[in-house]
Order: structure tokens, then C-alpha cells, then sequence
């Protein structure tokens, strides 16, 4: 144990003393409650009446005690009790640690209690919007007066998939083997990690959103 800590305990030693000496009264003499604290303490013969008034003036600070004028005599007022005190006190770096600690613990708790629907719909998001980004590097957009007859735009990719994977997964990925061979590892590694149904979820977000993807 440190210098430091001793001297903390020690002081937390002499303040509960401090209080314990008010016994049952809220308010008591200076000079009374001084020599209350000597016959108290164990630090009765280490303490002298300059140090106790410090001690009572830190005491002041930290909102355990309030000097009163009382019968025009210098006395104090408990505003704290035993138990108050006695409480381990954290550190500024403490109290920064037990709070950060805190907001992880609640932002996990949060994400555990959050539907499994609902972490669907947000994982299906997000995987569209890579579908559309490696569609669209993969399908050069034309303007119509450029296509060829017959030939499928994205959101008809779009909606074959779909429709093959709604099928099962090996037409899915003979669909996209056939028809965008350049998208098939990114599109098995979807199926693989993410699973059907986050997959067949996306496509359907991305054909509802088809105006904003125009063919």
C-alpha cells in the first residue's frame, strides 16, 4: 500500500471520528466536540486543536459539516452520518472508467434485446446496397436508346435472382453462374455468411426501391 492511500485512510479515519463524536447531537460546540474527538480517538495524542479546525474546515468543503453560530459560540453542524463517509471514494480516472464501462454494458444490452426481425431487416439493408454497388460495376448502365432488345436490365437480374432463390439456393447460384459470372463469388459468399433469408430480403428491398435504380 502507498504513501498516498495510508493517508487517505488515516484522514477518512479522523473524519468518521469527527462525526462519530457529535454522537446523537446535529449540532455541537467547537470546543466540545474537539475534546469528544480526544477521548474518541485513537489520534487523541497526535492531535491539536489548529489541526482539528483544519480538519473541520476540509470537512466543510466536502459538505459533511456546516459552521453554525450557536449562543454566540463558534459550533458545528453534522450534515452527513457515519456511513456517509466510510464509502470508498473513486478516483476523476475512476469515475471516467466506471462510466465508459457503463455505456458498453447498455449499448449491448440494447443490441441483445433488439428483435431478431428487426436485425434482419438492418443486416438486409446493408447487403443490398452492396448487391446494387457490385451489380452496377458488374452491368454497365446504357441509355435505352443504346440497349439491345432483350437485354435484361439490373432490376430483371434483380428479380430472376429472387425468384431462383426463393427456389433454393443452387438455382440462385446456377442463375447468377449463368447469367453474371463475375458476381458469382461475391453472391455465394453472401448466401454463405449472411444466409437465405437475410439475402432473399435484400433483393426484395432492392426491387421495392427500384425507382431510385433505374434500369
Amino acid at each position: 500500500m502507498s504513501i498516498g492511500m495510508r493517508s487517505e485512510e488515516m484522514e477518512r479515519e479522523i473524519e468518521i471520528g469527527i462525526v462519530r463524536a457529535f454522537g446523537w447531537a446535529v449540532i455541537e460546540f467547537e470546543a466540545v466536540l474537539f475534546q469528544k474527538f480526544l477521548v474518541m480517538s485513537a489520534s487523541s495524542s497526535l492531535m491539536t486543536e489548529d489541526m482539528f479546525r483544519k480538519y473541520l474546515k476540509d470537512m466543510e468543503a466536502k459538505g459533511y459539516l456546516a459552521p453554525v453560530d450557536f449562543q454566540r459560540k463558534r459550533a458545528w453542524k453534522r450534515l452527513v452520518i457515519e456511513s456517509d463517509i466510510d464509502e470508498e471514494v473513486l478516483t476523476p480516472e475512476e469515475v471516467k472508467e466506471f462510466i465508459e464501462r457503463a455505456k458498453i454494458s447498455e449499448e449491448r444490452q440494447k443490441l441483445e434485446k433488439r428483435p431478431k426481425g428487426e436485425q434482419i431487416v438492418s443486416e438486409s439493408k446493408a447487403l443490398a446496397e452492396r448487391i446494387i454497388r457490385i451489380l452496377e460495376k458488374s452491368i454497365p448502365r446504357q441509355p435505352f436508346i443504346n440497349r439491345k432488345i432483350g437485354q435484361p436490365t439490373m432490376i430483371n437480374h434483380i428479380e430472376a435472382m429472387r425468384h431462383a432463390l426463393a427456389e433454393s439456393r443452387e438455382d440462385f447460384l446456377r442463375y447468377v453462374r449463368e447469367n453474371l459470372p463475375q458476381t458469382y463469388r461475391d453472391m455465394e459468399r453472401f448466401i454463405d455468411s449472411k444466409g437465405e433469408e437475410v439475402v432473399l430480403l435484400s433483393l426484395r428491398i432492392i426491387e421495392s426501391g427500384n425507382q431510385a435504380y433505374p434500369p
